[in-house]
């Protein structure tokens, strides 16, 4: 049934057009997908395409910043984007009734920004204090460090947000040539999810995004190189603050299921082995979790806590053991426990169309084609128990993982020593 209400339709430029109906919605989401992140900017360069997704909504040739914002109030709806390493996504909610305004208020951004000298620099301002705000928030630096440490020396390492140094240094010369560059026809897809027609829709978006110019990706990607070390951000604070991990799965690769499984047993929800062990039974940390991300060509996977100084080394000790151990240790009661853990949340995240589409925009850009819930489902139910345990234990030697740390710790600080191996 899924797979019926799924359409796509390409137009003579590459634009990519994608919807799946669902007419017992009152709502529709519509976004606009770009292959377009950090990973693909040169040094010079790192932060234009976050920069960018922030000056989409600072004007076009038909309206002013206040303009956009009063016209998506005005409906209910909510417009907002995001910029990952990989992809830029500009998104919109609304009823099912004001899908033309959202539609035609997307391509308006995405199309007609005319980027304001004066906006431009308005906005660095914006963008400054969004880095200074992260560089000041410890949980999301030590994960900024151990990404730009995992990763250093290759553009995946670098900061989505790129420096102040750099942000300061971009102009309107380079934004426009930024986006002429980037913002291509084949890097280009159109989602939209709800009560809608797909020729209509169609029908809507055609005039305006056929007006993007002809031409392929000029994109060059390559494939990262981990690199396994520990950087240590002495520093006197409250709370000791660290992330660890290694490289995971891509989003293509066989063992990314499996990697899903050993992620949920490890850290990934209340009942997970951490949380008990750290929080629940020793009260070592607060906030105790696993992390595990993929891409297109590689994946990140690890833990991230913080604690007290003086409980640095037992938190150490009893994450480093439970990872460790994971290869002989998992059960087949918490590996059942964590396919229908996977399985519900996935499930809950179905019920909504803006989750619903992201999943639509994802699967066209990773796979090259529609991929419905039931098949990401059934890929997990299809792992073996000897799948996840190989996994884990593929994993398990501790020369292989990255570190980084923020807090009152010695530079000299031996962490892996607590991981045993």
């Amino acid at each position: 049934m899924p797979d019926q209400t799924f359409r796509k339709t390409v137009l003579d430029n590459g634009v990519r057009i994608l919807t799946e109906e669902l007419p017992y919605l009152k709502s529709a989401s519509i976004g606009i997908w770009v292959r377009s992140g950090s990973r693909f900017e040169p040094e010079s360069l790192n932060g234009m395409s976050h920069f960018l997704e922030h000056m989409l909504f600072k004007g076009t040739n038909k309206r002013d910043v206040l303009q956009l914002a009063k016209e998506i109030d005005a409906v209910g709806g909510a417009l907002n984007a995001y910029t990952s390493k990989e992809l830029t996504s500009f998104y919109c909610k609304v009823l099912s009734e004001n899908l033309g305004i959202a539609s035609e208020l997307l391509t308006d951004i995405y199309l007609n920004s005319c980027f304001p000298e004066e906006e431009i620099e308005r906005e660095k301002q914006v963008v400054y204090q969004e880095i200074y705000q992260m560089e000041d928030t410890p949980e999301d630096l030590v994960n900024e460090l151990f990404y730009s440490r995992l990763w250093s020396g290759d553009p995946f390492g670098s900061p989505i947000m790129g420096s102040a140094e750099n942000v300061r240094s971009f102009d309107r010369n380079k934004v426009v040539a930024f986006k002429t560059d980037n913002y291509t026809p084949a890097d280009t897809i159109v989602c939209a999810v709800g009560k809608l027609d797909h020729d209509r829709f169609v029908d809507m978006i055609r005039p305006e995004m056929e007006c993007l110019k002809n031409g392929s990706s000029a994109k060059v990607q390559v494939r990262p190189k981990a690199v396994s070390g520990v950087e240590i951000h002495p520093k006197s604070s409250e709370q000791i603050h660290f992330c660890f991990g290694t490289e995971g799965p891509s989003s293509k690769d066989k063992d990314r299921h499996a990697a899903y499984l050993y992620n949920t047993i490890l850290g990934g929800g209340m009942s997970s082995r951490l949380f008990q062990e750290v929080r629940e039974k020793r009260g070592l940390a607060y906030n105790i979790y696993s992390f595990f991300s993929s891409y297109s060509d590689t994946g990140t996977i690890g833990v991230g806590a913080c604690t007290e100084p003086n409980m640095f080394e037992e938190l150490l000790d009893v994450v480093g053991k439970e990872t460790m151990r994971m290869p002989d240790s998992i059960t087949s009661d918490e590996f059942q426990a964590a396919k229908n853990y996977i399985r519900g949340n996935l499930i809950l995240a179905n019920e909504s169309s803006d989750s619903r589409m992201s999943r639509l925009a994802k699967g066209e850009i990773y796979y090259g084609d529609y991929v419905s819930l039931d098949e990401i489902i059934d890929d997990i139910q299809g792992v073996t128990f000897e799948q996840t345990r190989d996994f884990a234990s593929s994993l398990n030697n501790s020369q292989n993982f990255t570190a980084s740390v923020i807090g009152p710790v010695s530079p000299s600080f031996d962490i892996k020593s607590h991981f045993g191996r």
